[in-house]
Order: structure tokens, then sequence, then C-alpha cells
């Protein structure tokens, strides 16, 4: 179980969509997003579906483009701690209403994310052996598969406090499906400076919350694993394994030119009750049969080594609920109007995962052409690579509308060369949209900031105040 979901870990969200406030979805990475639209419904089955790979450390063609396994090339290129992912969030049901200067949506999600973190540690043993430790101890501690499979329930509200301030905060009822969770979890390999003998310390658990049937010997050490029938209709609808996570947001448009952002997503936890299994090892052992430093850690020693661990560790297996915390987003964004049509922006996305930080910045400018067309080309610092080229495009015709968007299309065309690909795609239905910029929602939003030029208090600090109050005072008159 730990090799297979060795391929999947930390999604990517499109940091290209943050900034294209005009497309729905993007209130989906700040809760603050208010559209122009009235109303707008993601059309079941054709709604925005988003689907991510990433990787911290390689691509396909630095392990294996060539006749053998570049497993040097890897390592040079690998961080203490790195990251491999994918994700995929469907949306069956989306949509968002105006109310004056409230915002309301409510979408149903099909989330699936799978992460694997590999030590650097664990990845040199492999490479080369366990020579460079000699004296010293390997830790494996950031080795942890985690893999979720749940349904979200949310429901947001966004509110212009006048035309600078809007802010928006999303409650999200989740329901898990299915689960591979590490818990907290220490391994420690030290290598005898002299002999080279091999010392092996750990305490490691593993919980699952899927339909699988875990028999033990008759010291009650697991020996075999059989999954059982699936009952997907069982599995879609289970209700069984409750969550609960926020998202906050928040918009200040400085003046006519510059607008500045903040969102802290999926704040919150899972808690899983129904089909457990939870694997827990303790234990240590020594291996004395190294006379000197291994060069390359073979199968056949791996395989010698395997009654020694089985014999020295104590396993054992339970059913206990457990809990699993989402990986928290924390987006920073800024954008300046140069003009009329052109737009510049930077997002800094920030994951936090086991107590780590893995950080992205994207530059993007964006053009909205007749206000039908709203196109945007970025780069991306992704994954440690600066090989990331994206952009996105929105159409809106009259009463719908189309948007496509990549933070790396590279990755369409190079597959095998890079680490990041993801694509966020979908059809809305709009209602009650302003035709043009003339008839734009007034009041207090900030879509209804004056365009650049439009009068010359809006980028003066001092003023802006008094011209609130003057602004409320003759509306409270009419």
């Amino acid at each position: 179980m730990l090799l297979l979901t060795s391929i999947g870990s930390n999604g990517q969200q499109s940091n290209t969509l943050y900034l294209m406030h005009k497309v729905p979805q993007s209130h989906l990475l700040n809760p603050a997003v208010q559209l122009q639209c009235k109303w707008y419904v993601g059309v079941p089955g054709l709604a925005s579906t988003h689907l991510s790979y990433s990787n911290t450390a390689f691509t396909y063609n630095d392990l294996a483009g060539t006749d053998t396994w570049n497993m040097e090339g890897v390592f040079d290129q690998m961080h203490r701690v790195d990251m491999i992912g994918i994700e995929t969030s469907l949306y069956p049901l989306s949509l968002g209403h105006r109310h004056k200067s409230l915002y309301f949506t409510f979408h149903i999600a099909e989330k699936i994310h799978l992460f694997q973190t590999i030590p650097r540690d664990l990845a040199e043993i492999f490479v080369h052996g366990n020579a460079p430790f000699a004296g010293e101890t390997a830790r494996f501690n950031a080795f942890r598969p985690t893999g979720h499979y749940y349904r979200e329930y949310a429901a947001g509200v966004s509110k212009a406090f006048d035309s600078y301030w809007t802010a928006g905060a999303r409650v999200k009822l989740l329901f898990g499906k299915a689960s591979l969770n590490t818990g907290q979890s220490e391994i420690g390999f030290t290598v005898e400076e002299n002999s080279f003998d091999l010392f092996l310390e750990g305490d490691y658990t593993l919980n699952s919350s899927f339909p699988i049937t875990i028999s033990q010997d008759g010291n009650g050490v697991p020996n075999n694993a059989v999954l059982d029938d699936l009952n997907y209709a069982a599995l879609l609808l289970n209700r069984g394994n409750p969550g609960v996570a926020i998202d906050l947001g928040v918009i200040y448009r400085y003046d006519e030119r510059t607008t500045l952002s903040v969102s802290l997503l999926d704040v919150g936890l899972l808690r899983w009750k129904t089909d457990l299994n939870n694997i827990h090892g303790t234990g240590s052992f020594a291996y004395t049969g190294v006379d000197q430093g291994i060069d390359v850690i073979s199968y056949d020693f791996v395989s010698d080594m395997g009654d020694s661990l089985l014999n020295a560790f104590d396993i054992s297996l339970s059913q206990v609920p457990f809990n699993s915390v989402l990986p928290a987003q924390l987006f920073l964004g800024g954008s300046y109007q140069v003009n009329k049509l052109i737009t510049l922006g930077a997002v800094s996305r920030n994951v936090i995962f086991r107590s780590k930080i893995h950080s992205s910045l994207t530059l993007s400018a964006q053009a909205d052409l007749a206000d039908r067309l709203l196109t945007t080309l970025s780069w991306s610092y992704l994954n440690n690579s600066i090989k990331n080229l994206g952009a996105g495009i929105a159409y809106h015709g009259k009463g719908f509308q189309l948007h496509v968007v990549s933070d790396n299309l590279l990755g369409f065309f190079y597959p095998f060369n890079t680490r990041s690909v993801n694509l966020r795609a979908g059809f809305n239905v709009m209602f009650g949209c302003p035709r043009n910029r003339g008839k734009e929602p007034r009041g207090d939003s900030y879509h209804s900031q004056p365009v650049v030029g439009d009068c010359s208090w809006a980028g003066k600090p001092k003023n802006r105040k008094k011209q609130m109050a003057r602004t409320k005072k003759r509306r409270g008159k009419l």
C-alpha cells in the first residue's frame, strides 16, 4: 500500500484563476469574490472540473529519460522533504446569487486528494547505500502517504462593506468516503561508524477507512489484506465520516488601479469512523551482517532483513476512529490596472501540510476584450521549477460563460518533462449580467470602482472617506 500510494500527493490549484474575478469559479479560491451577474449556475455535468499533478523533485525524463534509471541525477535535485501530488475536483452543482451588497454561493463537490512526502535521507539510502550515514542517523519521519476521497457541501456569503473593502466566508460540511492516513510516526536508521552495523528504531501508524479485511496470525500480527466486494452505492452515500472546514477571504481596493486580496482555505478536518483499520508498529532491531558500507541497497539486502524486521517489531491491528487534517492554503494576491484593457497581477500560494509550507508564485497579465473575452497569460514558479507558462480564457456569451485555465500549458505538450500539469474548465449559465461597463452593478461593490481616469479623488487616500460620506449622504436624501 505504501508503494502504490507513492504515485499520488499534493495537487496544485490554479493560481492563474485567482485574479480572474469575472469567472464564477474564482470564488472557490477567494470567498470574497463577487460576480457582476445577478445569478450564475454551474450546469451539472459541465460545471468546473479541476485536474492536477505536481512533483517538487523531478520529472519523468529526469528519472527514466535514458536507457538506465538516473537515480543519482534525481537525488541531486531532491530537497530535505519533497512532495508528489494528484488532485481531482468535480462540481456536480454550483450556483451564486447577488442581493444588493451581498453575494451568496453554494456548491457540491467530489474531491480526491493524494499526497506522498519523500525524505531526502530515504532516497540517499537507496542511491548511495549506508556509507554516507556512518556514525549518523537517517530520519524517515516524513515518509507519509495520505489519500482522501470526500464530498463537500459548501455555502458562502460575501459582503461589500463599501467601495474598498469586501470580505467573504464559506462553511463546508464534509463527508468522507475513503482514506489512507499516516499518523504521527518516527523512524531512525543509524549506521555504526566502525562496524557499519545497522540499527533501526521505529514507531509507525497507518490508518485506513476503506472496505478491506486484514487477517492476523495466532499472535495477533497482521499477515494478509483482502479487498472486500465494493458496494458503490453504499460508498457514495456513506455519511459516517463527518467533517467541517471553513474558507475566509478579503479584497481591498486600495485605489482606482490597485487591488489587494488574501484568502485562507480548507481550515478543517475529517473524523473517520467506518471501515476502520489501524496498523501500528513499534520496536527496534540491529542488523550486524554488514562489514563495510553498502554501495547500493539491493533487493536481496532488503529481503535478508525482512525476517529480522518482522521478529523485532511489535505490530498490532485495531479499529479506532482517527482524524485527518486538510492541507490549508493561504493565497496572497495583488493586481495593478495599467489601462482599461490590461491588468498585471501577482499571486503567492502557500500550502500548509504536515507542519511544512510549500509555496509557489505566479505573475500574470490579463486583458478584458470588449467585456466578452477575458484572457490571461501567466508565468509561475511551481514545484521548484521556473518552466511554467500558463494561460486562461473565459468567453462570456449571451446567458453563458465558458472558461479554461491552466498554470502550465507546456505540461500538455511535454508531459514527461514537467513537474506540474493542471487544468480547470467548465460551463456556466449566467443571468442578470451587465451589458457593458456603464451598466455594472452600482453601490457598495468593488466592481463599481471607476475605471482609470474617471475621477481625480479616487487615488488620494486622504480624500476617500470624505467623498464616501458625501456620497452616502446624497443617496440618503434621494
